[in-house]
């Protein structure tokens, strides 16, 4: 394999990846973080074709070619398809502090219809301060009663949690 190639393929998944981990990190800055993915990406690109048509990067073997197209976002693009396709993200977070805890409240809804799937509950497993109710929370319990409904929107189940705890 083209050592050029390798280079260019192991620095651009280092920077998607490192800016795509940021964004995983920070919630509020995501969406910044992806419109810099896909400024790099646009850049990368750029760049993969200079090098091409300089001869700087020459694809000899299959194996090169098929490390060209790894170079390019189409990678990315049928990783994250895929990942979407059988990941279950929320499609709504909320927060709020009730009695020095702070709790989040997770909704997922079904792709298909938009209907509503779930509703999770959390609290914080340690208490809020009150002077400094924002700050970050590093451990969430399971906590409330978490409400499960089907395609129709009928409710299939409930479960009640108490500090990670399932009551019967």
């Amino acid at each position: 394999m083209n050592k050029r190639l390798l280079l260019f393929n192991i620095i651009f998944y280092a920077i998607t990846l490192t800016f795509y981990y940021k964004g995983k990190q920070d919630p509020s800055s995501s969406l910044g973080y992806g419109f810099i993915i896909i400024g790099f990406w646009g850049i990368a690109l750029v760049a993969l074709i200079f090098l091409l048509t300089k001869k700087v990067i020459q694809p000899k073997t299959i194996l090169d070619k098929i490390s060209i197209v790894t170079a390019t976002p189409l990678l990315c693009v049928v990783a994250v398809g895929l990942i979407m396709t059988f990941n279950d993200t929320a499609t709504s977070e909320w927060y709020f502090n009730k009695g020095n805890h702070r709790y989040k409240v997770l909704t997922f809804d079904y792709r298909e219809t938009g209907s509503r799937k779930r509703i999770e509950y959390y609290k914080s497993s340690e208490t809020v301060n009150v002077n400094d109710p924002f700050v970050n929370i590093d451990k969430w319990v399971k906590d409330s009663t978490w409400v499960y409904f089907s395609k129709s929107g009928d409710t299939t189940k409930t479960i009640k949690y108490k500090d990670d705890l399932q009551i019967k």
